[in-house]
């Protein structure tokens, strides 16, 4: 059966290590719409960071953003949002105080504070990323429980790999384990790991599979392509999962296929190797 459907995961996938879509990528994209082929980029990004990536794209795209909490169709239409509620975002927040200093908690807001951390929080956590990148969406509190007064799209702790790895089983052990969803991002060469804290029905995978039910498109119908451990729920929802050549070691499953890094148009190859060939 041909594939209808492409996923596509945003940094270290469709992006170059200079955060850029090649020429290749574009093209291969354009060619893979002209046949028909319904492209989806799902991100761990926010939508607000993730648009304007998107909207360099030369097709239409579906957005699936913040790990699957929400999803943009074509138009721009927000047309599904799975939020943490608001009390399992404190109650993780009270779990992991001894992480604060790691901690930011995200807003569907277009203002400043859709990200929200802690005065005094560690510089080798995402601060330094969101001063630099977007000093505009953030808000510094002076207590970040009391800052949640609507369901946060997500709870996302950032830092060195070794600092946070105990978090996640802190948080599975706890109270609030059963009422979420963990998913880690891993970037070893840069030391740094992100941890997200989202609801429990919410990843990429289970916002892949809303979106194919409502365009009726089957999972073997779909091609997914990936390379971080957030990807990995997306990844095996499709019939046709594809691991980039610089993927983080132990993700994937020995039969699926490998295509080239995303320094070599990665995307482009799997799509002209699997999809346009066809």
């Amino acid at each position: 059966m041909p594939i209808r459907l492409v996923a596509i995961d945003l940094d270290g996938t469709l992006l170059n290590s200079q955060a850029e879509i090649s020429p290749g990528n574009r093209q291969a994209l354009a060619s893979a719409t002209e046949r028909g082929i319904q492209v989806v980029v799902v991100t761990g990004r926010r939508l607000h960071s993730a648009r304007p990536i998107v909207g360099q794209l030369p097709c239409p795209v579906t957005l699936i953003c913040s790990n699957g909490a929400l999803i943009s169709s074509p138009s721009g239409e927000v047309v599904h949002r799975d939020f943490l509620p608001s009390q399992v975002a404190v109650e993780v927040l009270k779990v992991a105080r001894e992480y604060r200093p790691h901690a930011v908690v995200i807003f569907d807001v277009s203002t400043r504070g859709q990200v929200t951390m802690q005065e005094g929080a560690s510089r080798e956590g995402p601060l330094s990323w969101y001063l630099e990148k977007a000093p505009e969406f953030l808000a510094l509190v002076s207590e970040l429980e009391a800052a949640i007064t609507s369901d946060p799209v997500q709870i996302m702790f950032g830092g060195p790999p070794a600092r946070l790895a105990p978090l996640e089983h802190i948080l599975r052990d706890s109270s609030v384990g059963p009422s979420v969803h963990l998913t880690w991002t891993k970037y070893f060469s840069r030391n740094m790991s992100l941890l997200d804290v989202m609801n429990r029905s919410c990843s990429k995978g289970g916002a892949l599979r809303l979106w194919a039910g409502r365009c009726g498109v089957e999972p073997r119908e779909i091609m997914a392509i990936g390379d971080n451990y957030n990807d990995r729920e997306m990844l095996e929802f499709c019939g046709h999962p594809v691991l980039m050549g610089n993927c983080t070691p132990g993700l994937g499953e020995d039969h699926w296929c490998v295509t080239e890094s995303n320094d070599q148009d990665g995307v482009a190859a799997a799509l002209y190797s699997y999809v346009l060939s066809n």
